[in-house]
């Protein structure tokens, strides 16, 4: 009877183990998103993007053009990240320059009190923005 109990509970212990995938390791990158999940995810952020300009009074010609500067700096910056002749310091100092430039052409387009709303509207948004993950089951004991 011992013997059929512990038999059990090892194959129990055993299919459990299969269920959940072990977690990352520290360091490791996280897995790539489909080319669907990226175009969901570009496509939400583009309507965030153009809901805050509504928000802050911006007119559709506006909108436009905030959208192209928004979509040059983040060509400079996926070009900045495979660049490899440069140090990851010296990568985030130029991607904080290009923020920098972005913020400041954004608020040429839109006026100051327009990109005042607009900053405020965007820092709501990322505050409200969704729950965080949970975090993974605990590893059973051993």
């Amino acid at each position: 009877m011992i013997a059929v109990l512990l038999s059990t509970g090892l194959f129990v212990l055993a299919v459990n183990a299969q269920d959940a995938p072990p977690p990352p390791k520290p360091g490791t990158p996280p897995p790539a998103m489909s080319k669907e999940e990226r175009e969901k995810m570009k496509q939400k952020r583009d309507e965030e993007q153009a809901a805050a300009l509504k928000a802050a009074g911006a007119s559709d010609e506006q909108i436009k053009k905030v959208k192209d500067a928004v979509e040059e700096i983040g060509k400079k910056q996926r070009d900045l990240k495979k660049d490899a002749a440069l140090t990851e310091e010296d990568k985030k100092a130029k991607g904080k320059e290009l923020k920098d430039q972005q913020e400041a052409k954004i608020k040429e387009i839109l006026g100051d009190e327009s990109f005042k709303k607009w900053k405020e509207s965007r820092k709501q948004q990322h505050k409200d923005g969704p729950p965080p993950p949970p975090p993974p089951p605990a590893a059973p004991k051993k």
